[in-house]
């Protein structure tokens, strides 16, 4: 299998995603996966009405590849997105496509396209100018989350305890007047420092870690500091993963679970989901999982499970790639 892995930056040690473009890189290695990493921004797009393909990257032509799995996430700009789609036409199989993307790229779109497929999320406002503290009140209350529409491993998060500390928050952005850049989200108590992320590759759950802040922060993100242990999550959660993903498009997503009382709520959905975490705590590898999947889908012939396979996999915590039940994560 001939594969593209696109990154937007270079692999370098300071780069917070390199090891886990790096985990790709093993993964297929391992399983005799041609797989190059490329910068999108190093394509030049060629254009015309010819069924011909067209893939000239840093001057030279390449030939055309079996999948692109793009992990430029949230970054994805402009330019890459128009490189997903010449090769979307160009009947590139990807995973994630274009679309979803750009859609799960925007915390607010993706928001609306949950809603409008009557899937539970957080009471959500979009902020403008000047804010209106008031509506902010009424129809979220205090605390309130406050989020950039684009960021990722937690960064653009906050929560406003109350209106004195909110009003605060509310002068700062409106002196600033950056655009309409900002949501207001329902502040879900029973999750405060507390959710599961969910694994979802072509429609299924296949691994869950569930996530708790290390110093009583209400974000339980790994990145800061949260910790990670392996969870068996209810079929309800893991059905719910698996509509989330199949609303946005994405054929690999990790969707971010609150807990709510006797349910639950969408927190966020990831088409580049970090993923050093949950190997370590559910002993399953991911991008190996990624291509297993693609292989079958594309129908292309299965890796073989040599040696080297199973040396990795006894490296591993729990050698299992299915969901596996802790003890510590039932609480």
């Amino acid at each position: 299998m001939r594969c593209w892995l696109f990154f937007h930056r270079e692999l370098a040690p300071d780069v917070p995603e390199a090891p886990e473009v790096q985990r790709f890189q093993q993964a297929a290695s391992r399983a005799g996966i041609d797989l190059k990493v490329l910068q999108p921004r190093h394509f030049d797009l060629v254009v015309d009405s010819k069924d011909n393909w067209s893939a000239i990257y840093q001057g030279k032509a390449l030939p055309k590849p079996d999948l692109i799995i793009p992990r430029t996430g949230s970054e994805s700009d402009y330019f890459t997105l128009a490189v997903l789609r010449h090769f979307e036409k160009q009947g590139v199989a990807m995973v994630n496509g274009p679309a979803a993307v750009e859609a799960v790229g925007d915390k607010l779109q993706t928001l609306q396209i949950l809603a409008g497929a009557g899937l539970p999320i957080p009471k959500t406002i979009l902020g403008k100018f000047p804010i209106d503290v008031d509506v902010v009140e009424r129809e979220l209350g205090f605390p309130v989350v406050v989020k950039t529409l684009k960021g990722t491993r937690g960064d653009g998060v906050l929560l406003c305890a109350d209106r004195e500390q909110f009003n605060d928050l509310a002068k700062l952005l409106d002196g600033a007047k950056p655009g309409a850049d900002f949501i207001f989200q329902q502040y879900i108590k029973s999750s405060h420092g507390r959710d599961v992320r969910v694994l979802v590759i072509d429609g299924k759950a296949v691994a869950a870690m569930e996530r708790r802040s290390a110093d009583g922060s209400f974000k339980s993100n790994i990145s800061l500091g949260g910790v990670g242990t392996c969870f068996d999550p209810p079929a309800s959660m893991a059905q719910l993963a698996g509509r989330v993903a199949q609303a946005l498009g994405l054929d690999v997503a990790g969707i971010d679970i609150l807990f709510d009382g006797d349910g639950y709520r969408i927190c966020e959905a990831n088409s580049s989901p970090g993923f050093q975490g949950l190997e370590k705590a559910c002993g399953i590898s991911v991008p190996d999982a990624i291509f297993d999947s693609m292989r079958h889908k594309l129908g292309l012939p299965a890796r073989p499970r040599g040696s080297s396979w199973r040396r990795f996999l006894s490296s591993l915590r729990r050698p299992s790639a299915s969901v596996r039940h802790s003890q510590s994560a039932k609480t």
